[in-house]
């Protein structure tokens, strides 16, 4: 798709966010077309920057997430660096940011007053908690959100996971109540303040999980026995296979569990697929004792031909070579410092947006050249990028 032709293209973005949450949002409105201007700290920039595995001098995440971006320095604490910050605000049309409530405030850049100058501006912070809670200010990173909510002990780990369900899934939360405000400014002329709390991200995850643990306590009965997933019920959940490679299992319609159970030789199970007490956890262990006797790639040809929900369980390395990815444009070549380059996510919307050709930027890369660009006082800018 031309760049022309993206959903966002002309819309500028003032990134002032920090570490992950913010580089999904930020990166996935860019991948939809928007232009999107990073505001550093010009002292250390964004964390990310430094945040292991580190190649070139810089951490991977960052160069993957940032790519496309365009990094100003700018010390926002007050003097120069707000005045700039505040001219940049009253002629973009999205501003994003992560402080904890109140910062921008006390450094007079209060997003109210902001507003007030450019009636337009779309405003979105990314704060732990709601603004409206008694935890409101307070701070926590992704495993606190997913302790809180009780996603945490449903990961099936006893240790702490390392995938970010709060900061990926708020920041892309994020990018969609942006592209609403943007389509009712187009509207009405009028901006916006959106605050997506990272707290907000694990819920979504735990939205099927509450509503049968509630039905299973209204019924007085075990929730463990209700719920056909979790690896409870034996139609949905990983198997071992002979050689030690694993399955999963996905066959929730009746339809498709009778048809595996018929080829695998276990025809008598047919009526078991959901069932999550006693009964059911002894047919699944027939099941796991019969895949046993026969290495993982003997049973995938086995119901090739049936067009059923059973995958292969993919260490990470597995994953980078596995067609349904490899070949579908879901993974890019990332470049990385020093002419290396890595297989990552490519856009966040793969039918409507696209994977920017532009490296992420140094740090403060493009201050001199945005700040004259939007008309800044030369005096001013001249102090800020001499």
């Amino acid at each position: 798709m031309h760049d022309a032709d993206l959903p966002l293209a002309g819309t500028v973005v003032l990134d002032a966010s920090r570490m992950l949450p913010g580089a999904v949002l930020a990166r996935s409105l860019l991948d939809l077309g928007a232009r999107v201007i990073k505001v550093e700290d010009p002292r250390t920039g964004d964390l990310m920057r430094y945040t292991p595995p580190m190649v070139g001098g810089v951490g991977v995440g960052f160069a993957v997430y940032h790519r496309g971006a365009e990094s100003i320095g700018l010390d926002l604490r007050g003097g120069d660096g707000a005045a700039a910050f505040r001219a940049l605000a009253a002629r973009v049309d999205v501003l994003i940011e992560s402080f904890r409530p109140g910062t921008l405030e006390r450094w007079g850049l209060d997003p109210e007053a902001l507003a007030a100058e450019h009636p337009g501006l779309v405003r979105c912070s990314l704060p732990g908690f709601s603004d409206r809670g008694s935890k409101a200010g307070a701070v926590g990173h992704d495993m606190n959100f997913a302790g809180i909510t009780g996603a945490l002990p449903r990961l099936k780990s006893a240790g702490v996971p390392d995938l970010q369900l709060a900061d990926v899934t708020a920041g892309t939360l994020a990018c969609t109540a942006i592209v609403a405000a943007l389509l009712r400014r187009a509207r009405t002329g009028r901006g916006c303040s959106i605050s997506q709390p990272l707290l907000s991200g694990p819920l979504h995850f735990l939205t099927w999980a509450w509503i049968e643990a509630a039905a299973a306590a209204a019924d007085g009965q075990d929730p463990a026995y209700t719920t056909v997933l979790g690896g409870h019920a034996p139609c949905y959940r990983r198997y071992r296979c002979g050689d030690g490679l694993e399955l999963s299992v996905g066959c929730l319609e009746p339809k498709f569990w009778v048809t595996f159970v018929q080829r695998i030789g276990l025809p008598e199970l047919m009526g078991a697929g959901l069932d999550a007490g006693p009964d059911g956890q002894a047919a699944a262990a027939r099941v796991e004792a019969r895949l046993g006797e026969q290495p993982r790639e003997h049973w995938l040809s086995l119901v090739a031909a049936d067009n059923l929900p059973i995958a292969p369980i993919h260490t990470l390395d597995a994953a980078r070579q596995e067609p349904a990815l490899k070949d579908s444009g879901l993974l890019e070549q990332t470049p990385l410092p020093g002419g290396a380059s890595l297989d990552a996510p490519g856009p966040s919307y793969p039918s409507l947006g696209r994977t920017p050709t532009r490296p992420a930027p140094r740090l403060g890369e493009h201050t001199r050249a945005v700040l004259e660009e939007f008309g800044l006082d030369p005096e001013l800018i001249a102090r800020l990028a001499p």
